[in-house]
């Protein structure tokens, strides 16, 4: 037996209500409501200590005199107030639209106040991009994964029939937010490699980091600097005007320097994603750039890449946009 929805399979009540940013925000909001325990597992990380927020009431897109909507409040009288921004992706909440929440949690006066960012990244990562408080109101990160990795903690603390289900209602919805289908996607994430030295006197290439080191890196998207905010599942790499190889990502590490991952690496300041390569799979036949920018990065249908169905990357890439401008 099976449901489905606009023809994908509904594993959980959840999914009844889409895949978008509010379902995910309407599934967690709903199950701390109905499950205590998983509500003080999720203030505990949050505030780093216990919480008592026994009654607790959560209100979802609750709107404010700053004109905003919250996606989730956890009020509990005057002891808890915390606010959930949550976001899908990689993504984390700006600045701008967190301190637009400042005064909300001011005004209120609880005894304990938080701003908790969600999205998929890890917290360690997040911690390098938004600071720890805003205006003396603590701010936490909590990913995806985090959220889930709790359902899972809290349904044997419960003996309470209805509660376990809806934690495993959750664990169930938010899988598919924690990766955001990454390990599900066929899509090559394209680059182009350089055979010049990385750092000025050195002789290690960029082709080396895929060739030799059965690596590659890039930073971590962050809305300005074009790179994907979240890691991949397919790399493909072109140099000397064609396709050379595409590999699928085993694992992935985020970095800050990384030099001191590989001393022949350049140095770096700021988050990096560092792909695990598996095997080398070579196109059909030799794939040749065609009309496209010599240095541009695109995403790739992987069977157009490798099936030998088209002359060109050109033409890999016009029918990897037809296929998502028709939906399939």
């Amino acid at each position: 037996m099976a449901i489905y929805l606009h023809g994908g399979e509904v594993t959980n009540v959840f999914r009844l209500a889409g895949r978008d940013e509010n379902s995910a925000s309407y599934a967690l909001g709903w199950t701390l409501d109905q499950s205590p325990h998983y509500r003080s597992l999720v203030l505990k990380e949050a505030f780093g200590h216990r919480i008592n927020a026994s009654d607790a009431v959560i209100t979802l897109q609750s709107h404010g005199e700053d004109g905003g909507y919250t996606d989730i409040e956890i009020r509990s009288g005057q002891d808890v107030h915390a606010i959930l921004e949550a976001k899908l992706s990689w993504n984390l909440p700006t600045i701008d639209q967190l301190n637009r929440y400042v005064n909300r949690l001011v005004t209120a006066k609880a005894k304990h106040q938080r701003l908790i960012s969600v999205s998929a990244a890890h917290q360690a990562h997040a911690s390098r991009q938004l600071p720890s408080s805003l205006h003396g109101i603590g701010l936490s990160h909590l990913s995806w994964s985090d959220l889930r990795r709790l359902a899972q903690e809290a349904e044997p603390m419960t003996s309470v029939l209805h509660e376990k289900l809806w934690l495993r209602q959750l664990g169930q919805h938010l899988r598919e937010f924690a990766s955001m289908e990454r390990n599900k996607s066929n899509l090559v994430y394209m680059v182009v490699l350089s055979e010049k030295p990385m750092i000025e006197g050195q002789t290690h290439t960029w082709i080396d980091v895929v060739e030799k080191d059965g690596c590659y890196f890039h930073p971590v998207g962050n809305g300005s600097n074009r790179w994907p905010p979240q890691p991949q599942n397919y790399i493909g790499f072109r140099y000397w005007g064609r396709l050379q190889s595409v590999h699928h990502v085993d694992s992935y590490e985020i970095v800050n320097d990384l030099s001191a991952y590989n001393p022949l690496w350049v140095p770096t300041n700021s988050d990096h994603f560092v792909y695990r390569l598996g095997p080398p799979m070579r196109p059909a036949h030799e794939l040749k750039n065609g009309n496209i920018w010599p240095n541009g990065r695109f995403e790739c249908a992987i069977d157009t890449l490798l099936s030998g169905a088209f002359e060109t990357i050109r033409d890999a890439v016009d029918e990897t946009n037809r296929r998502l401008a028709n939906g399939n």
